[in-house]
């Protein structure tokens, strides 16, 4: 795989991140108030909230550095 192919899959793949990122905003509200309900009911015990990595913007970082890498090697 050369670089402009391992761009367009990041690309991509940061694309895909950022559009089901949307979607959970669309959707968030809906599952707050699910979880609010079973809270009440007692059905679902409290979730911990834990962040993990934020893979798009890792893929848009190394986007960036292997996009500037080709510019000075030209």
């Amino acid at each position: 795989m050369n670089d402009n192919e391992a761009i367009q899959l990041m690309k991509r793949a940061s694309a895909e991140i950022k559009d089901l990122r949307r979607q959970i905003d669309r959707l968030a509200p809906k599952a707050h108030a699910y979880d609010n309900l079973s809270t009440v009911l007692r059905l679902l015990p409290q979730p911990s909230q834990g962040y993990g990595e934020d893979v798009a913007f890792l893929l848009d970082r190394r986007i960036d550095e292997i996009m500037k890498a080709e510019v000075k090697t030209r």
